[in-house]
């Protein structure tokens, strides 16, 4: 959608009251669900940020404004309710030019701590919205490409003819059966099961969990399709779509952040080790969210850092990374345009965990540094790492950390 969708200065502001029915989507309330078709699959919207270049006193001088709408808080607040809708249609009304434009914080739906930061264009118009809508159906666009890739090949095993993905399902097939010079007998759609990997640790530090213990050959526990060959030997497709994926997503609240430890300014010893492998200075950390809301600028002095890893710190997050990276398997990766078809070897393994230049960059309260979460992005040989720690409840406190990369 576009900013002319829901304000033009022809009918002197909101346009359709389409923007009554975002507010209406998003609050859940008056009869609609939080649920949008985007290009990014379906989510739903946590909130918004109107990002505007207002003038700075000198002559032909910007800056930029940014205010954030959370719609949890505005839940029963009519007049917070109005306030944001008054400033979303002004913004709408004025454009989106130059550097002005309103981005919207969601959650894939399924998986609501998949974090999706999205632009007013990335929203289909739907029936709700007076518009036609997609075809990609109501299902998350990972979900789909996953299963349609493993109908594409039941259709191959049963001989009938391939009706999407055939280019996908021959890539794959060439590769593994020249491979291990064996041919395809058996497929089995696995991503319905339980894949839970939760953030552990031990006397070498933090680690993502492979059956609860550190075991880097994690193969079957990713898995989405398994293939069997001939000569009995099986192999694990993890199936990823889009551009962005998830290293890993855990919960916090319970043994690494617990919220009544923070409120009194402490930090279980897990907490502090994990902190520790990044260098996050706790104090900081700590007033990222006591003093979230409560200050006009960034929750911390100095919100944006970089910092060298060495010694024990740089070992222990390439050792997490390993970890969550691990090995066994073959990456099955539609990015949308190409299909990225790779196996995931030991070898694959220890570059795809090699720190480039060492160096962590570390954002306390955000990029903007009033949000409720710390970013920490940094590269490997392989792949581009966005870690934070965040929350995803409607609260203040942590309850998440997660890591996202982007292969290089």
């Amino acid at each position: 959608m576009k900013p002319g969708d829901f304000a033009r200065k022809a009918v002197g502001g909101a346009y359709l009251s389409r923007t009554n029915t975002l507010f209406d989507k998003a609050l859940n309330q008056n009869g609609k669900v939080n649920s949008f078709v985007t290009k990014d699959g379906i989510v739903k919207v946590g909130g918004f940020e109107i990002i505007q270049s207002v003038p700075a006193g000198g002559k032909n001088k910007k800056k930029l404004v940014r205010k954030y709408y959370d719609f949890a808080d505005m839940k029963g607040d009519r007049r917070m309710i109005e306030t944001a809708k008054a400033h979303f249609n002004s913004m709408c009304l004025a454009g989106f030019r130059g550097k002005n434009n309103i981005e919207f914080t969601c959650n894939h739906d399924s998986n609501p701590n998949w974090d999706a930061y999205l632009d007013l264009s990335d929203f289909e118009k739907t029936a709700e919205f007076d518009g036609q809508g997609s075809n990609s159906g109501s299902k998350n666009l990972g979900l789909q490409y996953e299963e349609d890739l493993f109908d594409a090949f039941m259709q191959r095993q049963n001989g009938e003819p391939i009706t999407k993905y055939k280019d996908h399902v021959d890539l794959i097939v060439k590769k593994i059966e020249n491979e291990y010079k064996s041919p395809i007998i058996d497929v089995k759609h696995d991503g319905t099961k339980d894949t839970g990997r939760p953030l552990k640790r031990d006397g070498h530090g933090p680690y993502i969990s492979n059956g609860g213990a550190f075991n880097l050959d994690i193969g079957s526990k990713v898995s989405d399709i398994t293939l069997t060959l001939k000569n009995r030997k099986k192999i694990y497709l993890s199936v990823k779509f889009g551009d962005t994926l998830s290293f890993f997503n855990v919960g916090v609240k319970k043994e690494i952040f617990p919220e009544d430890d923070m409120k009194k300014h402490s930090l279980k010893d897990f907490g502090r080790e994990y902190l520790d492998m990044f260098d996050i200075n706790h104090q900081d950390f700590l007033d990222i969210f006591e003093n979230y809301g409560k200050t006009s600028g960034p929750s911390v002095a100095d919100h944006l850092r970089t910092i060298t890893l060495s010694g024990a710190k740089k070992e222990a997050l390439v050792r997490l990374i390993k970890s969550g990276v691990g090995h066994g398997y073959w990456m099955t990766h539609y990015d949308g345009g190409q299909l990225h078809f790779y196996e995931v070897d030991e070898s694959y393994m220890n570059r795809a965990a090699h720190l480039t230049g060492n160096k962590v960059d570390l954002q306390y309260g955000g990029a903007g540094g009033k949000a409720k979460r710390i970013n920490m992005n940094f590269e490997t040989t392989e792949y581009e790492f966005s870690f934070n720690i965040r929350n995803t409840q409607g609260g203040i406190y942590p309850s998440r950390t997660n890591g996202d990369y982007s292969k290089k």
